[in-house]
């Protein structure tokens, strides 16, 4: 973890000493040639025996092999008997013995921490061994560059320790602590030379590149976008953008083919920080292959996919409400499990695992969300051009769902159940239009926004840019990468 450093600290210090000790030290030979010469004072001339004190100590001092508490009776007569102008000799020891090692030093201890779910870091540094008082002005100079309410159950946090030379109290010296609430910002908070503490924020800059993931489904889209190099947060990107044009529980097979073009970016050692927005994906399976390109429209700023001829990658309703799922009952006419006999069934079933999330299908309204007989926990709802959707047997309602309720496409609703006239955990889906239930799995649904007549030349130049872009990247997390033609140091998005 990056951030306060004791032991890099205590060599900076001692490089720090090594130095000053030889510029006073040339200093006062000067100065004494001078005098001698002058004839006007022979005082400030090194006597030889501090001179000889002086010269091993110094040499020891920068071979880091003695501790300063042998040291520092060499350097004295410096201080006390040639050096009038030297700041005061106590300020010596403190800094030194401070952060070099010496037979009655404290003991310097790292200890990592993770915050407990419900857990403050006041307890945790109570666990810790530290006094309330300290903990409370440790805590209160960090509340200065950090509030202590974004701190999350899970950060991992350094603490630097040390032990109380020659006091029987077992409260341990707080010297430091450092954590990164995020990947480019970290927070340090160090003692100062007056027992008080100074918190600072870091934020680290990042250069943008493209990187690119191209490969073959032999396991999974998740499992093989990752061996080609993409990332969590790409992949689940990249659900989104082809949810409205795959059935992942029916539609991807071996054999189908993907290719990725997104944002990364790197670190001074080149190592990949985070990434970015996905600026082109392709999709070739069954059917013409699929294409779709980032472009936000220059009027409201709102981002979105597009294929070649500026169509909209979005649908009114998603395909499948659920990530994860398996499709276990098809729309048509089946025996009932429960009731043994023929008849309709107006939906589609999805097992999931109970409390698996269900998704709104589009933006909307909801018109009921309760029991409903042999539905169990039912939500509806409306959509526009005279689309509704349904969802039954659930295990629960998301926070905030109730009739009269907006949602938005994608928003979590409620979750998987098996309540109702059910004989497992599933999902019951439906949807309906103009009152007539139909087949969500095989609806041409209209596409989401349209770009204008003056909007489609700039979208047309974006994805000329994006192609452009795309056949320069090679596959993989190359060490060639290309910059982005619009990007900048990375910093925090």
């Amino acid at each position: 973890m990056s951030g306060f450093d004791v032991n890099r600290a205590d060599k900076a210090r001692a490089r720090g000493l090594v130095a000053f000790a030889s510029i006073t030290l040339s200093t006062l030979l000067l100065f004494g040639l001078m005098t001698t010469r002058n004839g006007e004072s022979e005082a400030a001339v090194l006597e030889p025996a501090v001179a000889d004190r002086l010269e091993p100590a110094l040499a020891a001092l920068e071979r880091d092999e003695t501790p300063i508490a042998e040291i520092q009776p060499s350097l004295a007569p410096l201080y006390e008997e040639h050096f009038v102008y030297a700041p005061s000799p106590d300020l010596f020891p403190i800094n030194a013995v401070a952060f070099r090692e010496c037979v009655d030093c404290a003991t310097l201890i790292e200890a990592d921490r993770t915050v407990p779910r419900g857990g403050t870091l006041a307890g945790l540094l109570d666990d810790a061994g530290v006094g309330r008082v300290e903990a409370a002005i440790a805590i209160s100079a960090l509340a200065e560059v950090f509030d202590l309410r974004q701190l999350r159950a899970g950060q991992d946090i350094r603490l630097y320790l040390e032990t109380d030379i020659g006091s029987e109290d077992t409260e341990l010296r707080l010297t430091g602590l450092s954590f990164r609430p995020d990947v480019d910002r970290s927070i340090t908070v160090a003692r100062t030379f007056d027992d008080g503490f100074r918190a600072r924020e870091t934020m680290a800059r990042f250069q943008s590149e493209m990187a690119r993931a191209t490969g073959t489904i032999n396991s999974s889209l998740y499992v093989d976008a990752l061996a080609a190099g993409a990332t969590d947060r790409v992949v689940v990107e990249l659900a989104n953008v082809l949810a409205y044009a795959i059935d992942f529980q029916r539609s991807i097979r071996a054999g189908d083919e993907f290719d990725i073009l997104f944002e990364r970016y790197v670190d001074e050692d080149g190592e990949t920080a985070r990434t970015g927005d996905i600026l082109y994906a392709r999709y070739d399976g069954r059917g013409e292959p699929m294409d779709f390109f980032r472009f936000e429209t220059p009027d409201d700023g709102i981002v979105g996919y597009y294929n070649a001829d500026g169509e909209s990658a979005e649908r009114l309703l998603m395909l499948t409400p659920i990530n994860g799922a398996r499709l276990s009952s098809h729309f048509g006419r089946r025996r009932h499990p429960i009731l043994g006999y023929t008849r309709n069934h107006n939906g589609t079933d999805f097992a999931a695992p109970t409390g698996t999330p269900i998704m709104a299908a589009g933006n909307g309204v909801v018109q009921r969300a309760n029991r409903f007989g042999s539905f169990g926990n039912y939500i509806r709802i409306r959509h526009a051009n005279g689309y509704e959707t349904a969802y039954a047997h659930l295990n629960g309602f998301a926070r905030g769902i109730r009739s009269g309720s907006r949602v938005t496409q994608g928003q979590i609703i409620g979750y998987v159940g098996t309540t109702g006239r059910s004989t497992g955990p599933h999902l019951h889906y439906e949807v309906h239009y103009n009152g007539r239930p139909v087949n969500p799995m095989t609806l041409d649904l209209p596409t989401g926004r349209r770009l204008t007549e003056d909007e489609i030349p700039l979208f047309e130049a974006e994805r000329d840019r994006i192609l452009a872009l795309r056949d320069a990247t090679p596959n993989g997390l190359s060490d060639d990468p290309v910059l982005a033609a619009a990007g900048g140091d990375g910093g925090a998005q």
